[in-house]
């Protein structure tokens, strides 16, 4: 299938390629150019399996991108499991011992105390699913890359992954259709794509102020935080909702499932486009057309079995952890061979 799809789009680029050349020779810079940049990802199929703490790439792009907006926090994977203690999922992981190669490194936004990630953008609808398109600065590394928690040490900071989705939020929908909410994923939300993530799968309990809901009229357009409910309603709304996470391969792509389309349309009389997904290298812009949008995607160095220099952020803390273990590998102070004799 891959060898199909691959001779399909040589001959489609060889075809592009040649006839400007004849008929517009100076413009044929601009337009390699245009083509090295589309549809990158057209003959890569979705990760099958993602383990975030099992990371076999390097995510240099994100540590020199997001380091101006934010801090670098480099923790344990025990640090993740005392922070995600409550709830279950397919992300658990623990062990007794952690060494070099077991820190990561988690991020953490300059933002104001009440800011919560998927709270400054707007929700389109797309070949993959709900999408979301933010207004953070980096929302193009951190919405579709990677999960979100709150953390009782450090607020709210992001783990980096390399599985791309449009969104990946858990939601909620009130029985009459009125509002819905969305979360972000923990990192015990593992990817698998025979699997999905699903209500079956994930069962983490977010804290109620976690959430972000809105009403079915808020939800068409650009929602800030001022659209979007005092987090004193939260727990009326999370008692007469459903949850209706379901994110899944179809097609070799991932889909974001989520609220039904039909009722919002129905609900609120506004038409959501079902637009066509395309996909740009590097870190752009997002370009949302009239029928299609372009997002930006990461082309990651990935280990392919072997060792690899996965980077590191040139600025970072340590967590209390890390500290301590360092303390415990330093050797202790002995006295001189010949002292006492």
């Amino acid at each position: 299938m891959k060898n199909t799809i691959n001779h399909i789009r040589f001959s489609i680029i060889f075809l592009l390629i040649l006839i400007p050349v004849v008929s517009y020779p100076q413009d044929q810079d601009s337009l390699l150019e245009k083509i090295r940049n589309i549809d990158v990802t057209l003959n890569e199929a979705p990760d099958s399996e993602e383990n975030l703490y099992m990371n076999t790439v390097s995510f240099q792009s994100f540590y020199d991108i997001l380091s101006p907006m934010g801090e670098w926090i480099q923790i344990t994977k025990e640090d993740i499991d005392e922070d995600l203690s409550d709830g279950e999922g397919e992300g658990r992981f623990s062990a007794s011992y952690y060494d070099d190669e077991s820190y990561l490194f988690i991020w953490r936004p300059n933002v104001s105390e009440d800011w919560k990630p998927y709270s400054r953008g707007k929700w389109e609808y797309t070949d993959h699913g709900w999408l979301w398109t933010s207004s953070d600065s980096w929302g193009n590394s951190t919405y579709n890359y990677g999960r979100w928690w709150n953390s009782p040490k450090y607020g709210w900071v992001w783990l980096p992954g390399y599985t791309w989705a449009p969104a990946w939020v858990r939601w909620k929908v009130t029985g009459d259709d009125n509002f819905i909410g969305w979360v972000p994923l923990t990192p015990k939300a593992k990817w698998k794509s025979e699997t999905g993530i699903t209500d079956n799968n994930y069962r983490y309990t977010n804290k109620e102020a976690d959430w972000v809901f809105v009403d079915a009229v808020t939800f068409t357009g650009d929602i800030t935080p001022g659209g979007v409910k005092n987090a004193s309603e939260n727990s009326a709304l999370i008692k007469s909702s459903a949850n209706i996470t379901d994110i899944k391969v179809e097609d070799d792509r991932i889909i974001t499932g989520g609220p039904d389309v039909n009722r919002i349309e129905e609900k609120t009389g506004k038409k959501f486009g079902r637009k066509k997904l395309r996909f740009s290298k590097g870190n752009k812009n997002t370009l949302i057309g009239e029928n299609d949008i372009t997002v930006p995607r990461e082309t990651f160095d990935r280990s392919k079995g072997e060792k690899f220099q996965k980077g590191k952020p040139d600025k970072f803390r340590k967590s209390e952890k890390i500290r301590k273990n360092i303390r415990k590998k330093k050797p202790r102070n002995t006295p001189p061979p010949n002292r006492n004799r």
